[in-house]
């Protein structure tokens, strides 16, 4: 095994868990569902709330909701409140700690820096 390779365990645990885990990622990949995670992660929100931050239908927002609820992603505290729960926290930190340390991310950062440098030189010979 070399050393990027996940452990064993690790495989079996994502392989007996394909279903469950491919339709957490699903309802995390839908842009909406995604940012109505990011809103609740720093406190728990009124639907109405959401409904402005979100700028969609009510009915709209009432089914991605009730999706990241039955993910166990979301749950409602209150009549018409809602918060993140340990899972959803954990799924966006992780997605979030990832993303930040993405070798394409850091890529692009240097690439946008070597053009701006590129065209700041350009623009100082003119």
């Amino acid at each position: 095994m070399d050393s990027n390779s996940p452990p064993d365990d690790l495989q079996d645990v994502l392989l007996g868990s394909f279903d469950d885990i491919t339709g957490l990622l699903a309802a995390l990949a839908h842009p909406n569902r995604f940012k109505i995670l990011i809103l609740l992660s720093e406190r728990p929100l009124r639907f109405q709330t959401l409904l402005c931050e979100m700028n969609v239908k009510k009915s709209v927002l009432a089914n991605h909701l009730t999706h990241l609820r039955k993910k166990a992603l979301i749950e409602k505290i209150q009549h018409g409140t809602y918060r993140i729960t340990e899972d959803g926290k954990a799924y966006i930190e992780a997605i979030g700690a990832a993303y930040m340390e993405s070798e394409a991310r850091k890529k692009k950062i240097k690439e946008a820096k070597q053009r701006e440098e590129l065209a700041r030189s350009f623009l100082e010979r003119r």
